[in-house]
């Protein structure tokens, strides 16, 4: 019985020939639309997670802290916030020259002015601007701390962005799933009335609604189907082509995402055709 519906799809699938095709390529398009925002997404959430992972805290040491008291400093941020490494008073000069890069400019320096400091690594979890204030302001009362530095305003600003992108990608993924609901739904009700008088034939020959409407749904499955693999190889293409063109490259949808881009197609389309085949057999008579 299920061969027999997919037959029957394949069958109103090449005799309604130029209506499938208009509705794959229209949904085609709406689902490219999509990907491009998914593989937008993606790639922003890979940045943000490597910007995330660079974002640390730097707590200035007081000049009399003992090397007992620094080493019993750094195993108390690592139990608690994460990963610290010393910086001494050389190597932070060492730095600052090399990013200054302008000899004359150095030579005015008397003295290394800079004080020895601990770059801590914070854990996944405190990598939000709440969460770096609250450390950094504990972290300020150890006696052996100096100040405490971790960009709050550029951390609260990276937030920011963070979640105006996830935002952004869920309002864009609502718009292009009722589009989606719109092109199948308006392409199975041509369908239906392109096949009106066979429907009302079965009709009155003792078919069930069901019998009529599935072989129906499962042509809408296999248009989304076809159309979604057009588009995944679509914005494949596109990210090898700005691939090319970037030293850094453009990050494909991992497959978890893929999976899930073609598993909600087909419950968009088994939703949409659901939802006309509902409303159009009841009026052709079915």
């Amino acid at each position: 019985m299920h061969l027999f519906y997919f037959r029957e799809a394949l069958r109103s699938f090449r005799h309604h020939g130029g209506l499938a095709t208009t509705a794959i390529v229209a949904l085609t398009a709406v689902l490219t639309l999509a990907g491009l925002f998914m593989l937008l997404a993606w790639n922003a959430q890979v940045a943000m997670q490597f910007i995330g992972d660079r974002r640390e805290m730097v707590v200035y040491l007081k000049d009399d802290v003992t090397p007992s008291q620094r080493d019993g400093l750094i195993q108390r941020l690592s139990q608690l916030y994460g990963t610290a490494q010393y910086v001494s008073k050389e190597d932070a000069w060492k730095e600052f020259t090399q990013q200054i890069g302008d000899p004359q400019l150095l030579e005015a320096v008397d003295q290394n002015p800079l004080p020895a400091s601990l770059r801590v690594r914070l854990r996944p979890e405190l990598l939000n601007a709440s969460s770096m204030a609250t450390a950094a302001h504990e972290v300020e009362q150890f006696p052996e701390v100096e100040d405490v530095r971790y960009g709050a305003e550029w951390v609260r600003r990276l937030d920011d962005l963070n979640r105006g992108l996830r935002g952004g990608a869920m309002a864009a993924g609502i718009a292009v799933a009722l589009l989606a609901i719109f092109v199948i739904y308006n392409t199975i009700r041509l369908t239906v009335l392109a096949r009106r008088h066979t429907i009302e034939i079965m009709s009155r020959l003792g078919a069930t609604d069901g019998f009529v409407a599935r072989p129906l749904v499962v042509e809408a499955l296999i248009e989304a189907a076809i159309a979604a693999t057009i588009a995944l190889g679509l914005l494949y293409a596109f990210d090898r082509a700005v691939s090319l063109q970037l030293i850094t490259g453009v990050v494909f949808l991992p497959w978890p995402w893929v999976l899930a881009f073609a598993g909600a197609t087909l419950a968009l389309a088994w939703l949409a055709a659901s939802l006309a085949l509902s409303r159009m057999l009841r009026s052709v008579g079915a």
